[in-house]
């Protein structure tokens, strides 16, 4: 169970109460200097292990000596265990001084063992059997350390004074087939040593090593897991990095800085949306991993894809810590599914408004069309290119998990939610309205459509079920991210942030999982007020929402302005609450025949989008599927040298022609190439009509 900070996360502190903690029992206090005992062994067990070590074979002679053990069996136990020690470290290192120092120091051991037991552990003139013991083992141990730090040693990782491992690395390039690269500098991590290599001597592009079989000859080397060995390809050509983690990453879970006595990373009270928020660390650098909610640009829109278990809602709940400790940034939430956690942040009073649970779905429709007439306000009266957020003028954040259960249904209410999703991804990135939204598939059918997703610029991967989970939800570019179905080894939380398709962080999110602990640290924060002509235009509608008026109906008709529909609503009478729209209540047979007419309307509209008001020009088009329909298709390169477009421009026009039914990739890694599908494209109409 974490411990709490005595100190209040939000101001006032002045009516704080310090909790008095009982004092350590002596159970407990032993308990704890073992522990303290073990982890300092841990830390580097190469080194500090031999120690206890010596101390318990002094042991073992006294409690031979006092049961008067056969000496017989000490002696066969000694020979067997310098047998298996020579024959250890001769598979390991090969032969060496270090393959039978190991094996004399067994030899050693087992023979002391043996005397002591005859004579006992103290015979002797002055003890001479113990001065025996200390000697010999001070000389051994003395040995030791010198191998670590490099003499008789020739395979592995070599170590220098402490902990700190320092890898020769050139000792293993002729085994990795990387004969010619040199070393341009390393240095140690946390958990392993991290190289920058360059392959140029090797007559090899640096991208024919950052492939799966030679991470795991890596791996092999080191004795370590494939997933703790992460290769990638440098900034400059001819450049790889290769990372070796020799010790568990994700062995323990990182607490939360509010929640621990000693925090590693301390986060500030009062935090800034325009700035990076941190919600974890890199546990290989110590690095806080960051989350951007806002740039230069305007608003970031997120998509968050895991597994059930994976760890989105801990993610997401380090993301409402920080940005409800904001005083620049609103936040809306909505999840029509479960709500647990939501449900605990809106009883803190942190958010302005949620809707939680399937009977507040229409309310969280009508909160993401408040939102959508957001952005065409502030476009309107907003003369700056990007509205910057500031107190009493917010960024405005509308969270959406599990998303599947609020635009998957099909009905009217679905499709109003997608048509005002499409427009705060398409068009409020610059006047700071952002999305984050999560759930459980990378698909486009997932999150609302092909529109929604190619408007959502930043993802963050944790526990995949499959790696192709990835493809659907960055694309092409998710060749250069690591398998999040293997790398996180299983542990929740642990999460691939990236954006336009290059990772920009990677590590664990900070353990914020418990439901009290999430309603304590929301209690008493407040979310920046919107500014006046933005309620002014809301009208009553925002007023109702936030007194929690909605109908709990779906109406039968698209919604109105906002404005609007507020001055058109009716006062209500002691039999009839308060409703947004005035609509009348349809019977079933009239309600069953107006979903399905919608449904063909929009299939029809959508029919007619894609091939009129494609995301990709239709110069551009002509030109992308002559390239992709030759032999052997053409790689994203190509294609942006041919188009004249940056790759990550090019990248999303050929996303949203895989949509569209027009292209596909096929391959993995360099070499992917893009292909035309078979079936006749999209416009292809168009085309022999002209």
């Amino acid at each position: 169970m974490s411990k709490r900070a005595d100190r209040c996360p939000t101001p006032p502190h002045a009516d704080h109460a310090v909790r008095a903690e009982a004092p350590a029992t002596t159970d407990e206090r032993s308990e704890g200097v073992l522990r303290q005992a073990a982890r300092w062994v841990m830390e580097a067990p190469a080194e500090r292990a031999p120690l206890p070590g010596g101390a318990a074979l002094y042991g073992a002679g006294w409690l031979a000596h006092s049961n008067h053990l056969p000496w017989w069996g000490l002696l066969t136990v000694g020979a067997a265990g310098t047998i298996v020690s020579h024959a250890m470290t001769l598979n390991r290192c090969g032969d060496g001084l270090r393959t039978w120092g190991n094996a004399a120091a067994a030899a050693s051991a087992g023979a002391w063992l043996t005397a002591a037991d005859v004579v006992g552990p103290v015979a002797g003139p002055s003890g001479l059997m113990s001065w025996i013991f200390g000697g010999a083992f001070g000389v051994g141990y003395g040995l030791h350390w010198l191998g670590l730090s490099g003499v008789g040693r020739d395979r592995g990782p070599k170590r220098v004074k402490g902990d700190v491992p320092r890898i020769d690395w050139e000792a293993y390039f002729d085994g990795w087939g990387m004969s010619g690269a040199r070393v341009i500098s390393s240095a140690a991590t946390r958990l392993g040593e991290r190289a920058l290599i360059s392959t140029k001597g090797t007559g090899k592009r640096a991208s024919t090593f950052c492939t799966k079989a030679m991470a795991e000859r890596i791996a092999e080397d080191f004795d370590t897991k494939r997933s703790r060995v992460i290769l990638r390809e440098g900034d400059i050509a001819g450049q790889i990095e290769i990372s070796v983690r020799l010790r568990d990453p994700w062995a323990e879970p990182i607490l939360h800085p509010l929640l621990d006595d000693e925090p590693e990373i301390e986060l500030p009270e009062v935090a800034d949306a325009r700035r990076p928020l941190v919600i974890g660390q890199d546990p290989e650098t110590g690095a806080p991993l960051e989350f951007v909610v806002w740039d230069e640009d305007g608003a970031a829109h997120w998509y968050i894809v895991a597994i059930k278990g994976g760890g989105k809602t801990v993610l997401l709940n380090n993301v409402l810590e920080r940005l409800t400790a904001a005083d620049n940034a609103t936040v809306w939430g909505i999840d029509v599914s479960k709500a647990k956690d939501l449900r605990r942040w809106r009883g803190s009073g942190a958010l302005d408004l949620a809707a939680c649970g399937p009977r507040e779905r229409e309310r969280a429709v009508v909160m993401l069309e408040l939102a959508a007439a957001e952005v065409g306000h502030r476009a309107e009266h907003n003369t700056a290119a990007v509205f910057e957020p500031r107190p009493g003028h917010p960024l405005h954040v509308i969270v959406i998990d599990e998303v599947d259960a609020l635009v998957a249904p099909g009905d009217v209410l679905a499709q109003r939610a997608v048509a005002a999703l499409k427009t705060i991804t398409s068009k409020g990135r610059s006047e700071s309205v952002g999305v984050i939204i999560v759930g459980q598939r990378g698909t486009a059918a997932w999150m609302g459509g092909a529109d929604i997703r190619s408007n959502l610029d930043r993802q963050a991967l944790l526990k995949l079920a499959r790696s192709s989970e990835a493809n659907n939800a960055v694309g092409e570019a998710a060749v250069d991210l690591p398998n999040m179905a293997k790398y996180g080894e299983g542990k929740p939380g642990v999460v691939a942030l990236t954006a336009m398709g290059s990772l920009t962080g990677l590590g664990r999110t900070f353990m914020l999982k418990e439901l009290d602990d999430v309603e304590e640290l929301g209690a008493g924060r407040e979310p920046s007020e919107f500014e006046p002509e933005l309620l002014e235009f809301w009208g009553e509608t925002y007023e109702r929402l936030k007194a929690g008026d909605v109908p709990a109906t779906a109406p039968a008709a698209p919604v109105q302005q906002p404005a609007a529909a507020a001055q058109a609503a009716p006062a209500a009478d002691a039999q009839d609450r308060p409703r947004l729209f005035l609509v009348p209540t349809p019977t079933e047979e009239e309600a069953a025949r107006v979903r399905e007419h919608s449904a063909a309307r929009w299939e029809m509209f959508r029919a007619v989008e894609r091939a009129a008001t494609s995301f990709v020009p239709s110069g551009k088009r002509e030109q992308i599927l002559a390239l992709i329909r030759q032999d052997g298709g053409a790689r994203i390169s190509d294609i942006a040298d041919a188009i004249g477009y940056s790759t990550q421009h090019t990248l999303r026009l050929m996303q949203a022609l895989r949509d569209e039914g027009d292209a596909e990739l096929r391959g993995a890694g360099p070499a992917s190439r893009w292909h035309a599908t078979t079936r006749e494209p999209a416009n292809a109409g168009a085309e022999h009509a002209q």
